[in-house]
């Protein structure tokens, strides 16, 4: 405390102890153990009193004790229920909810997970996808700077998503083996490669990978069927040395339309799971390709990306070309100009006259002042210096259906620094964002003026694009499916249809059949106040159920659950407008938790080393909340905090004010002093 702060106690002290004194003593006829105790408490009053006035900073420290936490992560997908294990579970949750000890020493937070993570709430184990990589990857960012050891409640069987088992670990995970470890013999199909399209009368490739888990040496039939018909087979020998065999075989597209496969190996004797020998995959054939033509006057990485993306739907092909090259401009659907300039004159032309479709892509080496002067849509003022453009989604966007895929967090494209101003109407996808600062500036852009359709995408650089949508998600189909959407918005006239369907052909049944629509009014402009609705039924059942869309963004969307295998044919209306659409899907007999035979002790094994933590079997845990409890390594902390508080601020002080006041006016009262 400070010197000037006691000063002024002290004086307080004896200030108020004159008072008291002069009132209760000074020519006073009474000065017995009454008086004594009535100045006491006029001396209590008065001194808090002026404490309260003189109202000083005291330093107060405060030490919080911050336990360590215990993390629970449940497995809640349905192949826990397939080994039959969900009591167990649930009683082992119960009995760490009701370890006393266990929870005076953690802090405890339950989540289960399956193809994601989430609180634990309740656990039904009925999830159809498992992704053991996915907690691990949120429990590294949410207990980065904690003390938090991690209890991993699961079979470790994993359906996608990166391998668990090389995953980075900076809390010790202690895993508990749920199911059979025991080895049963066992013959699979542990993965089919098949391309979803194939060219009429054309022969397609297939990929197939066979496992076998046994010691002794057998043999089974491989086949593959087109309905009933069987369209291939071959003899397979597997033995403890050759547990594996992959292999290749075309097959022959003689029929355009969607064709449904099975592939099978043949069951062993007692063979225990006899899910995993099927694998279904369907292939639509189709009679024609819709060609695509990319010009440009060098070589640039996005040329090689775009190229890839374009493809990866097989019913479209690209052809790479200079823009002085030969070539028959009506023999193509679509052109793409990348980093136009002078070379372009004749192009340009042609693509007028001919009213093609084209995507133009600018960067540091476009000539602006030429690109300003061949096209009548929009203009940009550039300078010779570069910008980098950062992408924002724009959810509004109502041009094709399309979902945002975390472009946000994409790396900027480069183009030449200036302002983009368009002469006919367009809608924006993506806007610009220079550093930190967004703009109504597009990005990426769609238009359509007298007939044709248009798509600029004003930077270079986006095969970065590719190569980040690989990394989050461990594919490029989403970044893909985002150039497709924009070949099939440029391969159509937007007179031809005013209520367009994306969907698949076929949903595996543990998939979300989710169909979406896009709905235009008379004047070809999104219509957002819509009624509409599908009706679809089952062609075996001929059980027919109506729902209708909701609007999600700027287009309409179905989550159809619960479907049984089979064909389903639906219908798209719109309330009170005579426009509809139809189309077939089916749902394939497939489930990827039904394809595990035992747990993975190995590699959950694996995990508790690499971690430092301790294995456990779910029928083997009597040492489970001790060795918790006892590892040094989990320990509490104490934080002191030092804070700054004013006494007017203490309640307690006011409150004692009032009680030696009423003590001392009741007092008087009684001696009949008032």
């Amino acid at each position: 405390m400070q010197t000037e702060n006691l000063l002024f106690i002290i004086g307080a002290v004896i200030l108020a102890l004159l008072i008291a004194v002069f009132h209760y003593f000074y020519k006073s006829k009474k000065n017995g153990k009454t008086s004594v105790l009535l100045a006491f408490l006029r001396f209590i009053s008065l001194f808090s009193l002026f404490l309260l006035l003189l109202n000083f900073q005291v330093e107060q420290i405060e030490i919080e004790t911050i336990k360590p936490n215990l993390v629970v992560a449940v497995d809640n997908s349905s192949s826990i229920a397939n080994f039959k294990q969900e009591n167990e579970v649930l009683k082992l949750v119960e009995g760490l909810k009701n370890d006393v000890e266990l929870n005076e020493k953690f802090d405890i937070d339950y989540f289960a997970f399956s193809s994601d993570i989430e609180k634990l709430d309740s656990l039904n184990f009925d999830k159809k996808q498992t992704n053991i990589s996915k907690p691990f990857k949120q429990f590294n960012e949410l207990y980065k700077d904690a003390i938090a050891p991690v209890l991993l409640i699961s079979d470790g069987n994993q359906t996608y998503g990166s391998d668990y088992e090389y995953s980075k670990f900076i809390q010790p995970v202690f895993p508990i083996i749920v199911g059979d470890t025991t080895r049963y013999s066992d013959l699979k199909i542990s993965q089919l490669n098949a391309n979803k399209y194939a060219y009429f009368k054309n022969k397609f490739p297939i990929e197939v990978f066979l496992n076998y888990d046994g010691e002794r040496t057998v043999s089974s039939q491989f086949s593959v069927y087109n309905g009933k018909q069987k369209v291939f087979s071959k003899k397979i020998e597997f033995s403890s040395n050759n547990s594996s065999q992959n292999f290749s075989f075309h097959l022959l597209a003689n029929e355009v339309g969607t064709h449904y496969y099975s592939a099978r190996i043949d069951y062993l004797e007692n063979e225990k799971n006899k899910i995993n020998n099927t694998k279904n995959f369907v292939v639509d054939v189709i009679d024609e390709q819709s060609r695509v033509l990319m010009l440009s006057s060098f070589l640039h990485p996005d040329i090689g990306s775009l190229k890839k993306a374009i493809e990866s739907n097989k019913q479209r092909k690209v052809t790479l070309m200079k823009c002085t090259d030969n070539f028959k401009l009506e023999e193509y659907q679509t052109v793409i100009l990348y980093q136009p300039n002078n070379s372009f004159q004749k192009v340009f032309a042609d693509l007028k006259s001919q009213k093609t479709n084209y995507f133009i892509i600018t960067g540091s080496k476009t000539d602006w002042n030429f690109l300003n002067t061949v096209q009548d849509n929009f203009e940009k003022k550039a300078i010779n210096q570069t910008e980098n453009y950062g992408p924002i989604y724009n959810s509004s966007f109502g041009g094709f259906v399309v979902e945002d895929i975390g472009v946000n967090a994409f790396s900027p494209l480069v183009d030449k620094f200036g302002e983009v101003q368009f002469k006919i109407p367009f809608e924006t996808l993506l806007f610009q964002q220079i550093g930190n600062f967004p703009s109504e500036q597009p990005l990426l852009a769609t238009f359509d003026q007298n007939d044709r359709r248009g798509v600029i995408l004003l930077g270079e650089n986006s095969w970065r694009w590719r190569m980040t949508s690989f990394i989050e998600s461990q594919s490029f189909q989403d970044y893909d499916e985002l150039i497709g959407k924009m070949m099939q918005y440029l391969s159509v006239n937007k007179k031809e249809k005013r209520l367009t369907i994306d969907y698949n052909s076929f949903y595996y049944s543990n998939d979300e059949v989710i169909i979406r629509a896009n709905y235009l009014d008379k004047n070809y402009v999104f219509d957002s106040n819509a009624s509409i609705l599908l009706s679809f039924r089952n062609t075996e059942t001929n059980k027919t159920t109506s729902v209708p869309f909701s609007l999600k963004d700027n287009w309409y969307q179905v989550e159809l659950t619960g479907l049984k295998d089979g064909d389903y044919s639906f219908s798209v209306t719109i309330d009170n407008q005579n426009v509809k659409s139809r189309g077939n899907f089916k749902i394939l007999n497939f489930s990827t938790e039904q394809q595990h035979t035992r747990a993975q002790n190995e590699k959950l094994s694996s995990v508790a080393r690499k971690s430092e933590g301790k294995l456990f079997y779910l029928n083997n845990l009597d040492s489970l909340s001790a060795d918790l409890i006892e590892d040094k390594r989990f320990i509490s902390k104490q934080k002191s905090e030092r804070k700054q508080n004013s006494i007017i601020d203490w309640k307690w002080l006011l409150g004692l004010i009032i009680l030696s006041l009423s003590i001392e006016w009741i007092i008087r009262k009684y001696n009949g002093l008032i």
